[in-house]
């Protein structure tokens, strides 16, 4: 989706620039190589859920609460889900769009709708709680604690809600560009600060109990004649480590701020469609051609990089077992070493057997055509203990266990 967004994007730059020189001919993504298995990736269960992201832009991942899970689709079905099984335990169907989901709060759901409303459900059954009205469409999930839900819009707002109402308490306007990748990143909660990064290319922190801005810091400066060479979206996810602030921004930098005073630690080229994760003293990225990147948090020197996943449209990392897990385009999960970078693991989340129905004017089996066979994994992984969940773009829902061989 992101690589067909920004293709799209270029077409209409070059239609109205009168720069001449050969654009570098994109040349895809790798084909899959062998390697040392030191993990074993295996799907424990599959499930149908609704229709799958389909052509939203939004996060739906699942949300996941000791022994159960809960996702939902694009159209508007939930699902709750026992993670050992794969047996649901309830369903219900909003009939109407979704742009994100889902997160859970406390013992509530919280989903967004095309329209721009913040939809809580009960955990237990799924009935509605509230609804609130929003600025604009949330298509990242938000933050959340006792007192408070912090999430942001598409038009560049941040919004903080109270938790237990969804009343909304105060609203900070980023002055959203001319144009931006389609996305948002997902707010932090931390003490008295929400901390937010927007399509501006700073990062924000913003008094939660006032709604004042605290600090700002640009991740990335526009530069370059045309929009598309200006776009320095912060879309990936802020990650807070003892007191500091890591950001990623596309065509822009990777970053450590202090989290006090949002002074930068460090500051380096970088350029990622997600944010980063931490490990063994490292910064994990993955660059916008899908080489993924372990960083020196101290040197920012590159401890190592991997580029046997390039073009593969790799979702946002997280850790498993003590490795980076990530997805792809054609449905593949792989396990990279935090030492080294190399591959340890890998599996095919392919789609389960269709069903046969009987039809036609023989009463022959055939089998169902109802859902779509797209394998792409758009959303990140989620991590249960030693189990990842992962969710396709056509609905496939799929716990695959990670052991040590």
């Amino acid at each position: 989706m992101r690589i067909l967004f920004l293709l799209l994007l270029s077409g209409l730059v070059a239609c109205s620039s009168n720069d001449t020189q050969p654009e570098e001919e994109s040349k895809g993504p790798v084909g899959l190589s062998g390697f040392d298995e030191e993990f074993d990736v295996s799907v424990e269960w599959r499930r149908q859920v609704g229709v799958g992201q389909g052509g939203s832009q939004g996060q739906f991942v699942p949300a996941i609460q000791n022994d159960r899970l809960w996702i939902a689709d694009s159209e508007g079905v939930i699902e709750s889900i026992a993670i050992e099984s794969g047996a649901r335990l309830w369903r219900v169907n909003l009939e109407e769009s979704l742009t994100m989901g889902v997160y859970l709060h406390d013992q509530s759901l919280l989903l967004a709708t095309a329209n721009g409303e913040l939809i809580s459900l009960s955990i237990e059954d799924g009935s509605e709680n509230w609804r609130k009205d929003l600025s604009s469409e949330i298509v990242a999930l938000p933050a959340a604690n006792d007192q408070h839900i912090a999430l942001q819009s598409v038009d560049g707002n941040l919004h903080l809600l109270n938790a237990q109402s969804g009343k909304r308490l105060w609203s900070y306007n980023s002055n959203l560009p001319n144009l931006s990748l389609r996305g948002t990143s997902s707010p932090v909660i931390t003490g008295d600060k929400v901390i937010a990064g927007f399509a501006s290319g700073k990062v924000v922190a913003v008094s939660r109990s006032e709604g004042r801005v605290l600090w700002q810091e640009r991740v990335g400066i526009p530069a370059g004649r045309s929009e598309l060479e200006r776009l320095v979206d912060v879309d990936g996810r802020i990650l807070i480590e003892d007191d500091i602030v890591y950001a990623v921004g596309y065509q822009g930098h990777a970053v450590a701020l202090d989290l006090n005073s949002g002074k930068a630690m460090w500051k380096r080229e970088a350029s990622s469609y997600h944010g980063a994760l931490t490990g063994l003293g490292n910064l994990y990225i993955i660059a916008e051609d899908d080489r993924i990147i372990a960083i020196d948090e101290r040197t920012t020197n590159d401890v190592w990089i991997q580029p046997d996943l390039i073009g593969r449209q790799l979702t946002q990392p997280v850790m498993v077992k003590d490795q980076i897990a990530i997805a792809d385009y054609e449905g593949y999960v792989h396990l990279v070493k935090q030492l080294d970078g190399t591959i340890v693991g890998r599996t095919h989340v392919v789609r389960v057997p269709t069903d046969w129905v009987r039809t036609g004017s023989y009463n022959m089996k055939h089998p169902s055509r109802h859902f779509s066979k797209e394998k792409n994994i758009p959303a990140r992984l989620t991590v249960a203990g030693d189990t990842l969940i992962a969710y396709s773009q056509s609905g496939l829902l799929s716990a695959i266990t990670v052991e040590n061989n």
